[in-house]
């Protein structure tokens, strides 16, 4: 098997921050509808599901007549093209039928995460309750767990969507209608990427984005029929959903799925399924490859080699987590030129850099102090250095540049923010016109990430806004705080995250301000907000701190000063 290096990293403006990918992809398909219509041709095996003591194995005509049997029974229901289809579902047979049959249909997929544990069902469901008002689905697909969880829940008791099962689905006798001509600019898909609370914010992605997103990703990779792909990857994710499942139903080549489960019990199973089915593409986030190097599988037992394509994205990629793992696999047939740092985001879709396949990944050593927005980035060799690796350029038909705070374009090897604008953006948050308005201006997606570009590639330092990455997941401190200032006893909260370089993922800190006063009952507290956080939100929580009134750094207008907080913590102070 023979790949090439796209095109798609030709660059211009090699000696500015403003990057342009290649001419925009050729994409099959204008929708997603019609790329699941295309798979009835495509024999063969395309999706093996290992999820349980039995795989089962799907060709495309069975894909496709699965999803049919899905939108039918979706109409039946009442569900009308350009209505919210809620998928509150595990990673499963269901999950993906559900997904495709929604396209089918021209409705709008909302794929949502499971909660992990249920200590306390109805304050997950009531923090969920806030995405579902904001999607306002016509049908809600979950477990009959959940469905039963809801029934306690005025909001879901109240609600006009229809709440059903995958078996009821999967029992209905739907009869057969015309199926709608999906239009690219028809939305595909909601992402809800601000977590459960508070103001939640779908990232509204249509066809065309959809689409264009996966023909990028094909290209950017060079996948063919011949590849195979593995991933644990959830199915709610961007990451999961669409750089996997997409990419494959859109360009299809055999894909095998894995429970995330799976993986984090045992993270062996990823690295055995590779070498297994001889996989070429697969991806994870940095903290992946960490916990494989640490713990992973015997490296005499697997073989890698056939791995030509191992993309580290979803979280910040750690130099040291690179040379681990490439050391502990090396005799497995595993090479460090394999792996392809990326960066991506929801409302672009997903991917906007890629470095080239089989290039090694460029480092730079930096001095940390001029890693800050408007700073000139200065190389170093001293110990402190930090390393910063590259993602590369962009993919085609896509645009990025380094802006000040302004929305100006600046020079090279300035820190700023990255701003983006391509076929992948998204067409806006749905239904908020001014959160819109800020992400989207002239054309560019303004991220809130910050980084700088040398030598015609990009370099990702940190993000302007607040939010936390743990283990690949987004978590946003406003979430955690909501929370935690629910749990009796805490008067506030104030949550961020710390690198951990043991872990290769950031530790989630929280301190609340309480007025207990014996270390008995702190460490009682505390131990009550870790178990509320993983109960309600699925996150666990490395270190809870219980901190006097006040002790909390505030703006003048009360907002948390988080990186002073941070500091504070590092230090140990709490005052």
């Amino acid at each position: 098997m023979a790949h090439s290096n796209p095109s798609s990293h030709d660059l211009r403006g090699d000696s500015s921050s403003h990057l342009s990918g290649a001419p925009a992809s050729l994409t099959r398909h204008d929708s997603l509808a019609a790329a699941i219509e295309a798979l009835g041709a495509a024999h063969g095996p395309l999706l093996t599901l290992h999820l349980g003591l039995s795989d089962e194995c799907l060709d495309g005509p069975t894909l496709r007549e699965r999803a049919l049997h899905w939108a039918r029974a979706f109409h039946a229901l009442g569900v009308a093209r350009g209505d919210r289809v809620v998928l509150l579902l595990p990673t499963s047979n269901a999950f993906v039928q559900g997904f495709l049959g929604v396209q089918l249909l021209g409705a709008v997929a909302v794929p949502l995460a499971c909660p992990m544990t249920f200590g306390a069902p109805t304050r997950y469901l009531e923090i969920l309750a806030n995405v579902v008002d904001d999607a306002e689905p016509s049908c809600i697909v979950t477990t009959e767990r959940l469905r039963a969880a809801m029934a306690s829940v005025t909001r879901f008791t109240t609600t006009r969507a229809s709440i059903v099962t995958p078996a009821e689905i999967e029992a209905a006798h739907a009869a057969p209608f015309a199926l709608p001509s999906v239009a690219p600019r028809e939305l595909a898909l909601l992402q809800y990427t601000s977590g459960t609370t508070g103001q939640p914010k779908g990232v509204a992605v249509s066809n065309r984005a959809l689409v264009s997103n996966a023909a990028c990703i094909r290209d950017a990779l060079a996948i063919d029929e011949n590849d195979i792909g593995v991933s644990w990857l959830p199915m709610f994710h961007d990451m999961g959903l669409i750089g996997v499942f997409v990419t494959a139903i859109c360009h299809p080549y055999p894909m095998h799925l894995m429970s995330p489960d799976s993986f984090v019990m045992q993270p062996r199973r990823w690295l055995e399924r590779i070498s297994r089915v001889r996989g070429t593409v697969s991806a994870a986030p940095n903290f992946a490859y960490e916990l494989c190097a640490r713990r992973g599988v015997e490296p005499e037992s697997i073989r890698l080699d056939s791995w030509r394509a191992a993309l580290s994205g979803a979280e910040p990629v750690r130099e040291g987590t690179l040379d681990r793992f490439a050391a502990c696999y090396a005799t497995s047939g595993f090479s460090r030129d394999r792996f392809m740092p990326v960066y991506g985001l929801a409302e672009a879709t997903l991917a906007v850099t890629f470095p080239p396949v089989g290039a090694a990944p460029k480092t730079q050593h930096v001095e940390c102090e001029s890693l800050s927005p408007g700073q000139r980035v200065r190389a170093s060799i001293k110990a402190s250095a930090s390393s910063v690796l590259s993602v590369g350029r962009p993919v085609r038909g896509t645009e990025v540049r380094i802006a000040n705070e302004r929305g100006s374009a600046i020079e090279a090897r300035v820190v700023g923010e990255i701003c983006v604008r391509g076929p992948g953006l998204m067409d806006g948050y749905f239904r908020r016109e001014e959160a819109t308005a800020d992400a989207l201006r002239d054309g560019w997606l303004h991220t809130g990430d910050l980084g700088y570009v040398d030598d015609g590639v990009l370099f990702v330092v940190g993000r302007a806004k607040e939010m936390i990455v743990k283990s690949g997941r987004n978590v946003y401190p406003a979430d955690i705080e909501s929370v935690v200032e629910q749990v009796a006893g805490v008067l506030s909260a104030a949550a961020f995250g710390v690198a951990n370089a043991k872990s290769g993922t950031e530790d989630l800190i929280v301190v609340c301000e309480s007025r207990v006063r014996t270390e008995a009952l702190r460490e009682a507290l505390a131990a009550e907000v870790k178990a509320e956080l993983l109960a309600t939100t699925g996150v666990r929580a490395d270190s809870v701190c219980v901190w006097p009134v006040s002790a909390i750094p505030r703006t003048t207008s009360g907002k948390i000063r988080h990186a002073e907080c941070a500091m504070r913590w590092t230090e140990g102070r709490a005052s």
